[in-house]
């Protein structure tokens, strides 16, 4: 004689389990990116760059135009890697967990955050970037480098998409 409520808990555990497998695989083909995407990269100036290739040039540096290298990605993201590793710990426990939308709200949290540091990585003094030369403080109107406009700031966003 068969046990029916033996029969029916299999069955449940093997579709909780095929919900871990799929969260799990749709979480494997997902990559979250902080950056400036090529359709989000224009630039008002007109001086035929966009912000993408802007923040390339100062990320490292231009020594025929004497700007010296100012990253804004890596040293931020590495700066608040703790915070962003917890967020990124929380998609892979939801995927584990059979929960593949918040898996994938957890890696587009993980990007905003990613996002907001890089932002803040402008103003915030562990950048140690050189100051701005006295030619381009009379130029620009300030000391503080690449925040001028402001307009290569807000075009750092994120994206989560699949690989």
């Amino acid at each position: 004689m068969f046990d029916l409520k033996f029969i029916s808990n299999v069955k449940k555990q093997d579709d909780k389990m095929k919900e871990i497998v799929s969260a799990v695989k749709k979480l494997e083909k997902l990559q979250t990116f902080v950056g400036i995407p090529a359709d989000e990269s224009a630039r008002q100036s007109g001086d035929g760059i966009n912000n993408a290739e802007l923040l390339y040039i100062h990320t490292h540096g231009s020594a025929i135009n004497g700007i010296p290298p100012r990253s804004v990605i890596e040293p931020s993201v590495e700066d608040d890697r703790e915070t962003i590793g917890n967020i990124l710990k929380e998609a892979a426990q939801a995927a584990t967990s059979g929960n593949s939308s918040g898996a994938e709200s957890a890696l587009n949290k993980a990007g905003m955050r990613g996002q907001n540091v890089a932002r803040d990585w402008f103003t915030n003094p562990k950048n140690s970037w050189a100051k701005n030369k006295p030619a381009t403080v009379r130029k620009k109107g300030s000391a503080q480098p690449l925040i001028d406009t402001g307009e290569l700031r807000k075009s750092i966003t994120y994206v989560v998409k699949e690989k």
